[in-house]
């Protein structure tokens, strides 16, 4: 087996050497012939942003460690992490007060 990955072309010998050959064959299958690029962030802000709400909706406050933490754990800037943790509490306030959307659609004429 370990010389079948030595005979393949460089990042599916790659992928080999770090899953299995069979993993790269299946990548190989599918993929070949495409160019492919990986985003930098492996969570979707959008996973982010729900996470957050929901810790929000269960009463949770983020002190400044565990922001830090946050952005350690899901790989994004503190900053980051702070304007989708306001995003999530805006969407949360909405959420429980129907009354104060309400009177956003109104007055956006909808």
């Amino acid at each position: 087996m370990k010389k079948d990955i030595e005979g393949l072309n460089g990042i599916y010998k790659t992928i080999a050497q770090l899953t299995s050959l069979e993993d790269s064959l299946i990548l190989y299958r599918n993929f070949k012939g495409l160019t492919i690029s990986f985003p930098t962030k492996l969570m979707a802000s959008a996973y982010v942003k729900e996470y957050l709400k929901k810790e929000i909706a269960h009463g949770k406050s983020f002190s400044k460690e565990e922001i830090q933490q946050l952005a350690i754990s899901f790989d994004y800037s503190e900053r980051q992490i702070r304007r989708l943790l306001s995003a999530a509490k805006e969407s949360e306030k909405t959420t429980k007060n129907p009354v104060h959307k309400m009177m956003g659609e109104k007055k956006n004429g909808k």
